[in-house]
């Protein structure tokens, strides 16, 4: 099965335009937006609200209807990240399941014996929002880390609300934990799967800031090297540092046989990721897309060209 794989197409309002484009181009099976996703922000939470939904019902909604006209027989799959305020969720999960499928927390069948898992919740960030913050995990909660910020914001009810991060609400090694639970029942126990985590794992070439500092997830990389270690994880995707792949100077790090891979983002070029979900590994190409429309494949060696 095809899939074509982007995130973060926040960075650029024509992104979303440009990622649909190339699908219709590349015509995969199944196309992935894995989180932050809207690029609508004023100057502040409160006065994004309105915006963020707006730009979801006049932008998002419309594309992707418009596209799924063309091409109904292509699975869109995707969620919100961390930078896409929550009260904008409401409208996305009134279309879920008709004109997309959401990501977060669910394991979808994708393939006879084969599942995707989403995953869009993030360790604590320096940012204001917190819809979708949480501690890291027991041991390591990831609130102590010099600039990142306990206190916040949420939207899921709609308006803003201050919040205190902690761990005794949830962690992410808790969801992990859930959504393992799930792998190992009978529903699921026969499949492999793909992991989509907004969130790179931690101590990665996927997760390395500009200040040369490594910011992902520790709960998440114990997740990945648990499951590649069985054989089930076939390849997990993910973005949130969009630099991460130019400062490290690559877009893929081995856990075990299980390639995980952030292509990263730019502002006037779409970065995308297109594969067979048999052989991940080895027939993954990163797309390019400029203000043409038109995607360009390039070959990702054994150095992982950025």
């Amino acid at each position: 099965m095809k899939m074509l794989y982007t995130s973060d197409t926040h960075v650029y309002p024509g992104h979303l335009t440009r990622m649909l484009k190339a699908a219709a181009k590349l015509l995969p099976e199944i196309v992935v937006l894995g989180g932050d996703l809207i690029p609508d922000w004023k100057r502040t939470i409160r006065e994004s609200i309105s915006s963020h939904r707006a730009w979801v019902e006049q932008k998002l909604l419309p594309a992707v209807q418009t596209f799924r006209q063309s091409f109904p027989d292509v699975r869109i799959l995707l969620d919100l990240g961390n930078d896409d305020l929550a009260a904008a969720l409401p409208l996305l999960e009134a279309r879920d399941g008709i004109d997309f499928e959401l990501l977060h927390m669910r394991v979808t069948q994708i393939a006879p014996q084969l599942a995707l898992i989403g995953y869009m919740a993030v360790n604590p960030t320096p940012f204001g929002i917190k819809d979708r913050e949480k501690p890291d995990g027991e041991g390591w909660t990831g609130l102590d880390v010099e600039g990142v910020r306990r206190m916040g914001e949420v939207t899921v009810s709609g308006n803003d609300a201050p919040v205190i991060l902690d761990p005794a609400n949830g962690t992410i090694e808790h969801d992990l934990e859930e959504l393992s639970i799930l792998l190992q029942g009978p529903r699921w126990q026969s499949h492999d799967f793909l992991f989509v985590s907004h969130c790179p794992p931690r101590n990665s070439a996927l997760d390395l800031t500009s200040m040369h500092t490594h910011v992902g997830s520790l709960a998440i990389r114990r997740f990945i090297e648990r499951w590649a270690a069985t054989g089930r994880l076939r390849a997990s995707f993910h973005g949130h540092i969009h630099e991460s792949p130019m400062m490290s100077g690559r877009m893929r790090e081995l856990f075990g046989h299980a390639p995980s891979f952030n292509v990263g983002q730019e502002s006037q070029l779409l970065r995308a990721l297109l594969l067979d979900t048999e052989d991940p590994g080895g027939s993954a190409r990163l797309v390019t897309v400029d203000r043409s429309g038109i995607p360009n494949l390039h070959v990702i060696g054994s150095d992982d060209d950025i």
